[in-house]
């Protein structure tokens, strides 16, 4: 289960880097994405073409400050099930059998959606 917090540790820090990484230089000022009227998306001074509106829409969705809230937010219930991940591993590796383990499906479902990513292991898949 360790590596598994760890693994999906790295990933977090990796998608951060990449939303982090579009900002404004020197200013530190995230950029303002905004949905043209065509499939362009509108990134403050510049607009690059996203294929269609679908597309478009899904990139005005998912843009950096949504992306580090979210990683926020992952590293907060990572931080939470941990502990009881930790205590069921233990038990269920006792003599007392199975027990069970939400806080570490919880953390499987977790790392499911990086599942394409270098180091995924198939025995982490919920």
């Amino acid at each position: 289960m360790d590596e598994l917090v760890r693994w999906l540790g790295v990933q977090l820090d990796e998608d951060e880097r990449i939303a982090r990484a579009v900002q404004w230089e020197g200013s530190g000022n995230r950029l303002s994405w905004e949905l043209a009227a065509s499939a362009t998306v509108d990134v403050g001074e510049d607009e690059f073409y996203a294929g269609d509106r679908t597309i478009a829409n899904h990139i005005v969705t998912h843009d950096p400050a949504r992306v580090l809230r979210e990683i926020d937010a992952k590293r907060r219930i990572i931080a939470e099930v941990v502990p009881e991940a930790r205590k069921a591993e233990a038990m269920i590796h006792e003599e007392w059998g199975s027990g069970s383990d939400t806080a570490g499906d919880l953390l499987r479902l977790l790392a499911l959606p990086y599942a394409d990513r270098p180091g995924y292991k198939e025995s982490w898949r919920p």
